[in-house]
């Protein structure tokens, strides 16, 4: 018997193997119909809480370490704070600024250089701090010249030297010394430990 000869009204009569077949052929269209419509939607969802419980547990990690960490965090916290009030400290204040130049010309005439200028320029707001520009002009020897910088980079504020320049002075053996530093004002908001 072929298949051609087969009607679907004599089923039962078919012989085994064929019955057998179109009962296979009718589960598995069943099972992926009952796939489609009944489980599909929660197979999907199942996959997305798998995908988000993997999440989960590396957050868990993560937060498990910081959580172990907190003491330790918490003495970095406090020594990032007492650093931070050194570096304030360094800052001048309004009352400092002309203290500031004073100490800048002694450091200068120990030196022995002379002043031509020293005068502050206009203050220029940055994001977390105040640069507060100055502007020299001295004359002296190579060595002297090489002193002042040295000792202003001692002094116990901070001065960053921005922009100079060097030249020989037309009427003498010394040098022209023009600088453009700058020091810094900051009003900081501390962290709490």
């Amino acid at each position: 018997m072929s298949l051609r000869e087969l009607d679907i009204n004599e089923m039962p009569f078919w012989p085994a193997p064929f019955r057998f077949g179109a009962l296979f052929l009718l589960i598995v269209i069943c099972l992926g119909l009952a796939y489609h419509f009944l489980l599909a939607d929660e197979w999907q969802a199942y996959k997305k809480e798998q995908a988000r419980e993997t999440q989960l547990k590396q957050d868990y990690q993560v937060k498990y370490r910081t959580a172990i960490n907190l003491p330790v965090y918490r003495e970095q916290l406090v020594q990032l704070n007492k650093d931070l009030e050194v570096l304030l400290n360094m800052l001048p204040d309004d009352d400092e600024t002309a203290r500031l130049l004073d100490d800048i010309t002694l450091v200068g005439t120990r030196s022995g250089l002379d002043f031509d200028r020293i005068e502050w320029l206009n203050p220029q707001p940055r994001e977390f701090y105040t640069a507060l520009p100055m502007r020299f002009d001295l004359q002296g020897e190579y060595h002297q010249i090489g002193e002042f910088i040295g000792q202003i980079a001692g002094l116990h504020r901070i001065i960053s030297v921005k922009d100079f320049t060097l030249q020989r002075s037309d009427l003498s053996d010394e040098l022209q010394f023009n600088v453009t530093a700058e020091t810094y004002r900051q009003q900081t908001l501390r962290a709490q430990p």
